[in-house]
């Protein structure tokens, strides 16, 4: 099987790493803004150059200080997308200059014994590809390539060093299992279940609400399948989101879900079922996402009296739907049931993709239709005369009847729920149709 190369992007903050992440990738995914430090976590994507495939990882911005809780979780995020990586961009800024923080990088790049390439940007202008390089050759690394991330001078050039003679029997697979995204509020426990489902610190964690502002990939292997998880922002109600970067950390997240196989919903058991919660819930199921919802900091329950089905009926009282999907209470600090997370999530995966037998089908409606006729109106009778699955993912049912507009609303809700008890349609998001024929 072919694989591809991954490239890590490393440097100090503001030196544009997000803005050639996203010339490399050929898509805006990671977020852009003058403000320092606005990628923390790693945050990964693929690109292509002359045929030739990579990953490309983005990192927080590196400063060699203690005085931001968020420095010290950064150089480890750094340190471990080096280690993972087969070679490395190290971006400086060609317009400040040299800087202590990229001497102290220098160094990672030196001890990692990894390919790399020192790239100099901002070199927007002829002028500015002469000048702007040269305070770098006192790195240490060769020379310096100047380029501009905005413009994609150089990029080229760049890459044409990373992936000559690139030994694809190192690199990861091309090849993908299915994609899983993680969504809920802020400081529900997102990146920590993360880091708990892939036993290793991917995500930064802190009590801060907004520490992922950025949709994080993260690539595992799981049972001999390939499975990219998606760490995604906190959503928040719209008129409480006051920052740019809050803003498209939404439109991220938002964007991840709709591309995602299946999503991992998560609540604060602490908190319970929101408003908010009530409104993620509704956007995943319009978006006709299979669903697994994780009620996270089960733990924090323990001292009260609350049980697992109390806070279930609780939720259903709220959103009657959320019946209809698998719900786990896990803890991402005690490990609670996080080993059930995977397989629950790609059994209902494996449910979604398959599409029902359509003489199945039609022996169902027949049985459903017999307990239960449409009730007649307007003095009409009704009669659903047959029903297939025309569209599978998500799945679309579409009941062909003699006066479909008649169909009320209740019985709509009775085919929606026998249909999904005869078939064992758990976590699936199904849609009905109903049509003249």
């Amino acid at each position: 099987m072919s694989k591809k190369s991954k490239i890590a992007i490393i440097g100090r903050p503001n030196v544009g790493k997000s803005t050639l992440f996203n010339k490399l990738c050929g898509r805006r995914t990671s977020i852009v803004n003058p403000t320092a430090g606005v990628t923390r976590d790693r945050v990964y994507a693929s690109g292509e150059w002359l045929d030739k495939k990579f990953d490309v990882i983005d990192t927080g911005g590196f400063v060699d200080s203690d005085e931001d809780v968020f420095n010290e979780k950064i150089r480890e995020q750094v340190v471990e997308a080096v280690k993972e990586s087969d070679s490395i961009i190290f971006l400086v800024d060609g317009k400040d200059g040299l800087n202590p923080n990229d001497q102290y990088l220098a160094k990672i790049v030196r001890q990692s014994d990894k390919k790399y390439v020192l790239a100099v940007n901002k070199c927007d202008t002829p002028e500015q590809l002469k000048n702007n390089t040269i305070s770098f050759f006192d790195l240490g690394l060769g020379e310096p390539i100047g380029i501009s991330a905005l413009n994609g001078s150089g990029v080229g050039d760049v890459l044409d060093i990373l992936l000559e003679e690139f030994d694809s029997s190192k690199g990861t697979d091309i090849s993908e299992s299915f994609s899983i995204s993680i969504v809920g509020m802020p400081n529900v426990g997102k990146s920590s279940l993360l880091n708990s489902i892939i036993q290793k610190e991917q995500a930064i964690v802190s009590d801060v609400a907004g520490t992922t502002r950025d949709s994080i990939d993260t690539n595992i292997q799981w049972h001999g399948r390939k499975v990219k998880i998606v760490d995604t922002a906190g959503l928040r109600k719209t008129s409480k989101v006051d920052t740019d970067i809050e803003f498209y950390s939404s439109l991220r997240a938002m964007d991840s879900l709709t591309r995602s196989d299946i999503v991992l919903f998560v609540i604060d058991a602490d908190k319970g079922f929101t408003k908010q919660d009530k409104t993620i819930a509704n956007h995943i199921i319009k978006e006709g996402k299979p669903m697994v919802i994780l009620v996270n900091k089960w733990d924090l329950t323990s001292d009260s009296d609350i049980s697992a089905d109390s806070f279930m009926l609780d939720m259903f009282d709220t959103f009657r739907l959320l019946e209809h999907y698998p719900i786990l209470f896990v803890s991402a600090l005690t490990k609670r049931r996080i080993s059930n997370i995977l397989s629950t999530a790609w059994d209902v995966l494996d449910k979604h993709k398959e599409k029902i037998n359509t003489k199945e089908l039609n022996e169902w409606l027949a049985n459903a239709t017999q307990k239960y006729p449409p009730p007649a109106l307007q003095g009409k009778s009704i009669k659903i005369k047959f029903v297939d699955e025309v569209q599978v993912s998500p799945p679309l049912f579409a009941f062909f009847c003699n006066y479909p507009k008649l169909i009320s609303v209740p019985y709509k809700r009775y085919l929606h729920n026998s249909l999904r008890e005869a078939f064992d349609l758990e976590g699936i998001t199904i849609k009905l149709s109903i049509r003249k024929g």
